[in-house]
């Protein structure tokens, strides 16, 4: 609204100016709410409707939900358009935070991540998932049958569905949860009597909250296990903890059992949970307002946050376990028949659906591991149309010939391990596993394109008996390996092409464009071009154009980034660009003061040298390492490199640590290894004990170098967020990955 006084001036105006002036200012406005606005996606809900769904748009939902419906007439769908690519979801789910979802360290072959391997995470009882695997539990059509529908369950309160007896079984075989009367012990060491029973209280905190006791219920068995007694942060009997009980283990997180209790009845402390109900009552407060009534009020939304009604994806997620929202509707699903065998309450179930999902339903992961590798037999080998001696023979591969592999054979059929193989003429077939030996064929090539449309990166080539693994987005920068070298499998040439992250595959040669020297230098005919991230903090890809914005990934000093579209928004003091990041991760950079001053423009034809691995890649004039790298694992990948150390004595063996210099390709690495802040090439209690003293100002990193090695959350700051890491390192409770 205008002051008084302007209102005065603007009445001596003539009516036709005051429209005009009015006019402008109402645009004004629009435009700078725009410019302030946080942008979400356009994601709505609605009501299940067979006749109107549309199935070609969202393909394989209406069969299996029509069939659930026929089955329990009483149970109401809701629909939950997402308006996400589902190959977007599926990259930030994945490549773009390596161990945001696990599976079990026994799962081998197609079930773990091909970039992080047999690396274990969290307490070493984990592996990285991947995207095959993420994308199996993620596709919500592979969970639309009886037993897993649970995991979509609208938690909040329905009337007419729960009761305090139904509480009662889903805890009946937690004996501390048992009894008319909760007896617990006050933070005076005496004890003290409640005249409810768990069940009531667990009913009663669910109610004032809007959400289900039956969730509730299941929550706290899950946390505190059945049996005779419940874990150390509900007894109130913790040493120092005295009175306090955290039932949901809220905030239970560190680097050893007892720091992890500890942080728990710490928070519990801070909330003056001092009895069982204040703490149930105070949990149950906490899940409505963080997670049921944020959003995600189901399981399937706690495990994948892909819901944006509160302005952020991905980040806001339960737990790690890639599995967990499936296997525990099951046990949803059991407890609910044990009540009630026919399931004849009005249930409500959110289903979310993506755009540009796959035809067919995500297939389960196999034990085989893809691959995608130039072999060399040593001796004279048949190639067999299945996994038997007995089937029809394929072709043969002479004595010391080269075949491509696209799987590794981890369990016995047929009495032999079998791998699957590509020959010249692009047909594929089986040859048992042994006599082999590992080519390696991607050195030196330095051919960069970038992708024209979407399109599958296959583990070999061809669509049929091959396996995708990922879905390279337009603009996506990729090294080309080999051109054509297969043509006409299934109607397409294919090329083989190399990715940031170390995978590589086959796509369709029609989708990729190479980048030449024939191109104009700064725009490729798709009005793209190519930017090198030059400041020395790196740079945060957002979501959204913004600094309050979620970090998706971060960009080092030297990695290239596909620019797809300019000054987007000028939000926050910066102009922001559009880009897509070597992993195919959309999102919005800063420029920076001026164009350039955060990055620079690469010229298209330039190609450009890296040493790069398992476990370390080139980031401007830096290898930046994992702990666990050695001088072998950089010799294996550049044989020539001249590798020395701090001292500048050339080393052949040995762990290699930061500040020792690389020469290779005509250029100087400096090596940051990640947690070695004394540059001996382990990463210790030595390295913990240096940066504690660097954050409590007692003393001070050489150089830049080992600032970068003690960064090790990568944020540009070094704080208790890197000493956190490191101790987990150190302990060998977790692993530090690039």
């Amino acid at each position: 609204m205008l002051p008084k006084n302007k209102f005065m001036q603007i009445k001596l105006i003539s009516n036709k100016f005051i429209y005009i002036l009015v006019t402008i200012i109402f645009l004004s406005c629009i435009f700078l709410s725009m410019m302030n606005t946080k942008v979400m996606a356009a994601q709505y809900t609605e009501r299940y409707n067979s006749s109107s769904f549309k199935d070609s748009t969202y393909p394989g939902y209406k069969t299996l939900i029509d069939s659930l419906k026929k089955a329990h007439p009483n149970w109401t769908f809701t629909i939950l358009y997402t308006d996400l690519d589902w190959n977007q979801v599926l990259k930030n789910e994945t490549t773009a935070v390596h161990g945001r979802n696990l599976v079990s360290s026994s799962k081998k072959g197609e079930w773990i991540c091909s970039v992080c391997k047999d690396k274990k995470y969290d307490n070493g009882s984990w592996k990285c998932a991947s995207e095959a695997t993420v994308a199996y539990y993620m596709d919500p059509r592979n969970s639309l049958f009886e037993d897993y529908i649970f995991q979509f369950e609208n938690l909040q309160w329905i009337d007419g569905v729960y009761t305090v007896d139904g509480v009662k079984k889903i805890i009946a075989d937690c004996q501390y949860l048992q009894g008319n009367k909760i007896t617990y012990t006050k933070t005076d060491g005496k004890t003290g009597t409640i005249n409810k029973s768990y069940a009531q209280v667990i009913y009663d905190a669910a109610k004032a909250n809007n959400i289900s006791p039956y969730h509730i219920a299941s929550r706290i068995r899950t946390e505190q296990g059945p049996g005779k007694n419940p874990s150390s942060t509900a007894t109130g009997k913790y040493s120092g903890y005295v009175g306090y009980y955290n039932f949901y283990n809220i905030n239970a997180s560190g680097g050893t059992g007892k720091e992890i209790i500890q942080n728990a009845l710490k928070y519990a402390k801070s909330k003056k949970w001092t009895d069982p109900e204040k703490a149930i009552k105070g949990g149950a407060e906490f899940l409505a307002r963080e997670y049921i009534n944020r959003g995600q009020n189901t399981g399937y939304l706690q495990k994948f946050d892909v819901d944006n009604s509160d302005g952020s994806l991905y980040w806001h997620q339960y737990q790690q376990n890639v599995s967990a929202a499936k296997t525990e509707s099951s046990s949803v699903l059991n407890t609910y028949k044990s009540i009630d065998s026919s399931l004849s309450w009005s249930f409500n179930f959110v289903i979310p659906v993506f755009k540009n999902m796959p035809v067919t339903r995500a297939p389960q992961p196999g034990s085989q591991s893809i691959v995608t590798q130039n072999i060399q037999v040593t001796r004279s080998t048949t190639v067999y149309s299945s996994q038997n001696t007995s089937s029809s023979k394929v072709g043969t591969i002479n004595k010391n010939g080269k075949v491509l592999r696209i799987e590794i054979g981890n369990t016995k059929t047929n009495g032999y391990y079998w791998d699957k193989v590509v020959l010249d003429n692009g047909k594929k077939g089986y040859i048992v596993s042994s006599g082999i030996k590992l080519l390696d064929d991607i050195t030196n090539c330095n051919i960069r394109g970038t992708a024209t449309e979407p399109g599958n990166m296959r583990n070999g080539p061809g669509t049929s008996r091959t396996t995708v693994i990922t879905t390279l987005t337009v603009g996506q920068s990729v090294i080309i390996v080999e051109k054509d070298k297969y043509k006409n499998i299934d109607g397409e040439n294919w090329t083989r092409i190399y990715l940031s992250d170390g995978r590589q595959g086959y796509i369709v040669s029609r989708y990729l464009k190479e980048i030449s020297d024939s191109d104009d230098g700064n725009t490729t005919p798709t009005d793209q071009d190519t930017i090198k991230v030059i400041t020395s903090s790196g740079l945060s890809v957002r979501e959204h154009p913004g600094t309050n914005q979620k970090i998706l990934t971060y960009a080092l000093k030297g990695d290239l980034l596909t620019r797809i579209e300019k000054e987007v928004s000028n939000n926050d003091g910066y102009v922001w660009d559009k880009v897509i990041t070597e992993d195919g991760i959309e999102g919005y950079v800063a420029r920076g003061d001026s164009d350039g001053a955060y990055f620079e423009v690469v010229k298209n034809g330039q190609t450009y040298t890296e040493i790069k691995g398992s476990g370390f890649k080139t980031s401007g004039t830096n290898v930046v390492c994992e702990p666990n790298i050695t001088v072998q694992n950089i010799k294996k990948v550049v044989s020539d490199a001249v590798i020395k150390n701090s001292d500048g004595k050339e080393v052949t063996s040995g762990n290699i640590g930061t500040g020792f210099t690389i020469k290779a390709n005509g250029m100087t690495y400096t090596v940051v290894k990640k947690g070695d802040c004394n540059g001996d090439g382990t990463v210790d209690t030595g390295d913990t004990y240096i940066l504690k003293c660097v954050i409590l100002n007692m003393k001070k990193f050489e150089n830049d170098i080992y600032i970068k090695a003690a960064d090790i959350n990568n944020d540009g700051s070094l704080d208790t967020g890197d000493t956190f890491l490191l101790k987990k390192q150190v302990l060998g409770l977790t692993n530090i990955v690039l």
